[in-house]
C-alpha cells in the first residue's frame, strides 16, 4: 500500500479567508486489490472528518429564499409580459416573460444547488470504503486551520496502518490444527 498525504492551503471567498484541507491517495499493490476482491473487503470503511467546510446560517438560509422566491419571479414576470403585451408592447412583454421565467428556473435551481451543499457540509464524517479506495484513490478532508491538518495526517497515518493490518490478516485463511489438551 503506497500512501501519499499532503496538506493544501487554499483562498475562501475573500482573499483573508483561507481553508485548509488534508489529502490523500491511497494505491493497493496488486496483491492487496486481489485480497479486497476475493474475500469480499469492499465494504470495510474507515471514517474521517468532512472533506468541506461547515455551512454557514446565511447558505441555508439563501437557499431557502431562492427556492421561494422563483416561483413568484415567473408568476411576477408572467403578469408584466401580459400586462405589457395587453397595453401594446408585444415585444419587450415578451422579452420579460421569457427573462423571468429564466431567471426563475436559475433561481430555483441554485437553490438545490445550494440545498445539496448545505447539506453535504453538514455531514460530520465522511465514511471511506475499501471498495471506493479501488476506484478512486484520493480523498480530501478539511481541517479549521494548518495546525489541524497536521493532526489529521497523523491520524490517517494510524487509521491507514490498521488497514493495512487488517489485509495482511485476511491475506491467509488458517490451516486447521490439531492438538491435544
Amino acid at each position: 500500500m503506497r500512501v501519499t498525504i499532503k496538506t493544501r492551503e487554499e483562498d475562501g471567498l475573500l482573499p483573508s479567508k483561507k481553508l485548509y484541507f488534508t489529502d490523500c491517495t491511497v494505491l493497493f499493490s496488486e496483491e492487496e486489490k486481489a485480497t479486497v476482491q476475493a474475500r469480499g473487503l469492499g465494504q470495510h470503511y474507515f471514517v474521517v472528518d468532512p472533506e468541506v467546510p461547515p455551512p454557514r446560517e446565511a447558505h441555508r438560509l439563501v437557499s431557502i429564499w431562492l427556492r421561494a422566491l422563483a416561483p413568484l419571479v415567473f408568476l411576477g414576470g408572467c403578469v408584466t409580459g401580459i400586462g405589457m403585451t395587453v397595453a401594446g408592447n408585444s415585444r419587450a412583454g415578451d422579452g420579460l416573460s421569457v427573462f423571468c421565467f429564466l431567471a426563475a428556473v436559475a433561481m430555483y435551481l441554485a437553490g438545490i444547488a445550494m440545498k445539496r451543499h448545505v447539506r453535504i457540509a453538514d455531514q460530520p464524517q465522511q465514511t471511506i470504503t475499501l471498495q471506493r479506495l479501488l476506484g478512486n484513490p484520493t480523498f480530501s478532508i478539511y481541517g479549521i486551520d494548518n495546525a489541524r491538518t497536521k493532526v489529521v495526517g497523523e491520524e490517517l497515518r494510524v487509521i491507514l496502518a490498521r488497514v493495512k493490518d487488517g489485509l495482511l490478516v485476511n491475506r491467509d485463511i488458517e490451516q486447521a490444527e490439531t492438538f491435544e489438551l
